[in-house]
């Protein structure tokens, strides 16, 4: 469990969800040390402009909940 922190992934799948008006990011990404996928769904705000999966990224985590995905 990440109480608190940051790791790298890798995006395996990213896809963009209206609701209401409200973009929102459905991700599929991997830890580089992991084999199990995980996933999280982040508002606009707190993922950096146009992921796409392959991408490198650093994923911040506060009570073992995905809160920011940004580019490495």
């Amino acid at each position: 469990m990440i109480v608190s922190g940051s790791r790298d992934a890798v995006l395996q799948a990213v896809q963009a969800v209206n609701i209401h008006g409200t973009i929102l990011y459905d991700l599929v990404y991997c830890h580089v040390d992991e084999a199990q996928p995980r996933q999280a769904r982040l508002g606009a705000e707190s993922i950096y402009t146009n992921p796409c999966p392959g991408d490198t990224v650093r994923v911040s985590y506060l009570m073992n909940v995905a809160t920011a995905v940004t580019l490495r």
